[in-house]
């Protein structure tokens, strides 16, 4: 494969599709698919760790492209609502990947907001919805946390099958935990 064909998205495709089939991320691996020598891939990344940087951003931007898309023109409650749902749904849907992106180490991605615009906005956006709704910093704060929270919970324990029964919807217990802790922030 020449450098021509070879470029950061290809590599960063690669290694995602490596990680949804549950096969090892090496330059080694990605080199093989990508049908070129693993030292090929130096010029796009200088290691595996910056590699994972740019998959966690990758993600985040198809995170973001999705909310954008269903959060338009709302606000309050139902954004808030909406928002939890888009990502509880993005994350099962390629649960595999989000294991991936959630294990990677806080320290090994990169916090450059001119390298990683989709993180930084992901970070803000919530926070941002919260803005519309009447409370305080103090407890703006708190709310974020607390529904990131619930979606990351939410995903690890449905995507590892934990909520199955008839008796009620994944969805809607979901809904119903983020209704209940939406009418008591003022308890933070």
């Amino acid at each position: 494969m020449t450098s021509r064909i070879l470029n950061q998205q290809k590599i960063i495709q690669t290694a995602i599709n490596l990680i949804e089939t549950q096969k090892p991320l090496t330059f080694s691996n990605i080199s093989r698919k990508l049908g070129t020598h693993s030292q090929a891939l130096y010029n796009y990344f200088p290691d595996v760790t910056a590699l994972k940087a740019s998959i966690d951003e990758a993600y985040n931007a198809g995170l973001m492209t999705e909310l954008q898309q269903q959060l338009l023109g709302l606000s309050g409650e139902k954004a808030v609502l909406k928002f939890a749902n888009v990502c509880r749904q993005y994350a099962l849907t390629r649960f595999k990947l989000t294991q991936f992106v959630l294990a990677i180490p806080r320290e090994l991605l990169n916090d450059d907001p001119a390298q990683t615009p989709h993180t930084q906005a992901l970070k803000k956006i919530l926070y941002q919805l919260l803005l519309t709704m009447d409370m305080d910093d103090h407890v703006r704060l708190n709310a974020t946390r607390m529904i990131r929270n619930l979606i990351i919970g939410e995903v690890v324990n449905v995507g590892r099958g934990w909520f199955k029964t008839e008796t009620v919807k994944e969805t809607d217990s979901f809904n119903q935990m983020l209704l209940i802790a939406l009418h008591h922030l003022n308890e933070l």
